[in-house]
């Protein structure tokens, strides 16, 4: 989050500077308003010289307590217009409980009893807030600047009696333990109890984090005690920072601390340098509590901040709310009315928060805690080409020791919208979202539950539960995950999608269903339109290839059954590969028909591996090929079992087989009779075998009857007991019929 915690501090440290410039402002109202008290004073002494004196004291009291005590090196009168002048002139004034003392000092102070006017001329010193030292010596010697809090130089000082305005035009200069400062020319209103300085206003202070208050002109008033400072200007040099505002006002208590600071106008605050920053208002208002302690601060009007450095920020917002706890330090900030907040940079990642309001929590005014939105909320995460939108009701971020936000959470109605030219945007609903970020701002998880939904193009999932993973781009489903597309729909106890390139992978109760299938006229066991199911342990399915593979399998479509360790099936192809195991083999189902009855029977084949592709109709089964009619099996090396083409055959019945051609080291068992050879031909519809041998070994049937029969080609029937034998040394055929016992029959 751009929000930093050091600079929401850095932002308000200088709340004791300005304090400072408002005390001083006041200091220098008190002084005007001393000068003021001179005038009934001199006005008396002035009745009284007649000629030129020596060493000249006076003093008021008022219940036994001196009031105040003037004391000159000498005094003399003017006949003409009446005007009276005090040299060297030392003025002590005492507070009414004798705690405080202001001293007054000059070389010449002139009075004209017909303008009204006090003068004084040349340079006029103030000591104010001094520690009470009674009454001054009557040694006649110059006046000296007493140890006190205040100090004030200033030269041209006039006050007219009649008007109650005491002006000057020259440069006045203070000094106090918390700073210098200066102006040229004032102003004081005593009816209006109103101090202007007309310009050029400049409090530097003296403490660690030395800054320069500068204004062109400042006005002070009593009731309300404040202070207003046109075009304001604060500067840190040591921190690079600064503070404008076209005015600032400070309202102060009546024990004269700072109650409030108000900035109206251009409000800007700035540190220079490559890790920099700058807010800019139109309005600020900071509320004080005692000892300069900010208690809060609000900017309203439109705020903007930008900072810069390894990970640039930027953001808006109608108005930001600051708490401050100890030593000014930030423990809170709450932004509102369409708050927009930008972190990171195009070559890493950018951080972009949309919300109607945000608060921001500090731990130890250095370290941001958590960040809560209010209100419909939106983060959107940059990087390449690449973004992730991320929607709810609401969020709450946690950051890391180096102020780096690490997490989101967000609730109800969550949605994520993953974006990436030339493809679909990727669309997630849930009810709740978490996401990880790593160092970098990029996006390192993302976990939704709730009802979780899923949509990329025609690809649709939803589960209870998601997690995805930047590090391979995955998506892992569980809680009844389900996934859907194109035709495919996939369910399974957990699912995995790889987002980048599609492809899948199941596990524990997988189940597969392919669906919206045409049907293949030259086809046989996956020719029909009706959906393909598979189920098994677990699958892997690439998307490009649409190859699926699977473990535990068994795939069926209406009444053709494949099962086995694993089967591949490619769907685009309506093909398959089933493969055994150690312990398991793969089994399959065809069908033929009895030539006499009619009737359908099965036909099973067992055997290590198989092959199939439906546009052949042919399966190819190899390695411990294991056949098994009704009343008959057969083992061998290799078989080919060729179907018949599939037209008008009921979805649930299997495959009619045509042929099948079998090979290697062949076996037939047969009721009474055993046969061996090399090759078979099976022809389903006649039920017959055509056996041949090799050139070492030919091929033979052992009948329990009539013994052992051999010859190049050996023809027997399942339906009756016919044997053909073909002999090429001997050019003859050999018809060996056995009739039946009519008891067995």
């Amino acid at each position: 989050m751009p929000l930093n915690p050091r600079v929401l501090r850095r932002l308000f440290a200088g709340g004791a500077i300005v304090a400072t410039l408002l005390v001083a402002g006041y200091y220098v109202h008190h002084l005007i308003t001393v000068k003021r008290r001179i005038d009934s004073t001199i006005s008396k002494i002035s009745s009284n010289i007649t000629k030129s004196a020596k060493g000249f004291t006076y003093s008021q009291s008022d219940g036994g307590k001196t009031l105040y005590t003037i004391h000159a090196a000498s005094a003399e009168e003017f006949k003409e217009g009446g005007r009276a002048k005090l040299h060297d002139v030392s003025i002590v004034i005492y507070g009414r409980d004798g705690s405080r003392t202001d001293q007054i000092y000059g070389a010449d102070f002139q009075y004209d009893p017909v303008t009204g006017d006090i003068s004084s001329e040349g340079e006029v010193r103030i000591d104010m807030e001094s520690e009470s030292t009674g009454v001054p010596g009557r040694d006649h010697s110059a006046a000296r600047e007493m140890k006190n809090l205040i100090h004030v130089k200033t030269s041209g000082l006039t006050f007219n009696r009649q008007t109650g305005l005491a002006v000057t035009q020259q440069r006045i200069e203070f000094r106090i333990p918390e700073a210098n400062g200066s102006a040229v020319g004032a102003t004081y209103d005593s009816r209006k109890s109103e101090l202007t300085l007309k310009s050029a206003v400049s409090v530097t202070t003296t403490g660690k984090q030395k800054a320069t208050i500068t204004g062109q002109g400042a006005i002070l008033t009593k009731e309300p005690r404040k202070m207003v400072l046109q075009f304001a200007r604060m500067e840190q040099q040591q921190s690079h920072r600064s503070v404008t505002a076209d005015k600032a006002t400070i309202l102060m208590r009546d024990d004269d601390t700072v109650d409030r600071i108000l900035g109206a106008g251009n409000v800007q605050i700035t540190e220079s340098g490559p890790k920099g920053f700058n807010v800019t208002a139109p309005a600020v208002e900071v509320v004080m509590g005692a000892r300069n302690q900010a208690r809060s601060a609000t900017f309203s009007g439109g705020v903007t901040m930008a900072r810069r450095g390894e990970s640039p920020a930027m953001g808006k917002a109608g108005r930001v709310l600051l708490d401050f706890g100890p030593d000014n330090r930030v423990v809170k900030a709450h932004a509102e009315d369409s708050v927009d907040l930008m972190t990171g940079s195009a070559n890493k990642s950018v951080q972009h928060l949309q919300a109607a309001a945000l608060d921001l929590f500090v731990h130890n005014g250095k370290i941001l805690e958590r960040a809560v939105t209010s209100g419909a909320a939106q983060v959107q995460i940059t990087q390449a080409q690449a973004r992730t939108v991320i929607t709810a009701g609401q969020f709450e971020g946690k950051f890391d020791a180096k102020n780096h936000l690490k997490s989101v959470f967000g609730s109800p109605n969550a949605r994520v919208v993953s974006s990436t030219p030339g493809r679909p945007d990727r669309v997630s609903t849930s009810r709740d979202v978490a996401a990880t970020f790593t160092d970098q701002g990029a996006i390192s998880t993302v976990e939704q539950t709730g009802n979780f939904q899923y949509q990329e193009g025609a690809q649709t999932a939803s589960s209870d539960r998601a997690r995805y993973t930047l590090t391979d781009d995955t998506v892992a489903l569980t809680g009844s995950p389900r996934v859907t597309d194109t035709g495919v729909s996939l369910t399974a106890d957990a699912v995995q999608i790889n987002r980048k390139t599609g492809n899948a992978t199941a596990q524990n109760n997988v189940k597969a269903t392919y669906s919206e299938l045409k049907p293949q006229p030259g086809g046989a066991l996956l020719a029909s339109s009706d959906p393909i199911h598979v189920t098994g342990s677990s699958m892997t399915a690439n998307h490009l290839s649409e190859v699926a593979t699977f473990t535990s399998a068994r795939l069926w479509q209406g009444g053709n059954i494949v099962e086995g360790p694993t089967i591949s099936f490619d769907r685009a192809h309506r093909s398959l590969q089933a493969q055994g195991s150690q312990s398991t083999q793969v089994r399959s189902v065809f069908v033929q028909t009895d030539p006499k009855t009619g009737k359908a029977t099965p036909v099973r084949v067992t055997a290590d591996k198989l092959n199939y592709v439906d546009a052949d109709r042919k399966a190819v089964f190899t390695r411990n090929v294991l056949v098994h009619w009704t009343d008959s099996t057969m083992t061998a090396d290799t078989i080919q079992v060729l179907l018949r083409q599939r037209a008008n055959q009921g979805s649930d019945t299997a495959s009619q087989l045509d042929h099948i051609v079998a090979q290697g080291d062949i076996l037939i068992d047969q009721k009474d009779r055993k046969a061996t050879g090399k090759q078979v031909v099976y022809t389903a519809a006649e039920q017959k075998f055509v056996l041949t041998g090799s050139e070492d070994k030919r091929p033979s049937i052992f009948d329990a009857e009539h013994g052992e029969i051999s010859g190049d080609s050996l023809t027997f029937f399942s339906a009756d007991d016919r044997v053909l034998v073909e002999s090429r040394e001997a050019s003859k055929t050999l018809i060996h019929t056995r009739i039946r016992d009519a008891s067995k029959k």
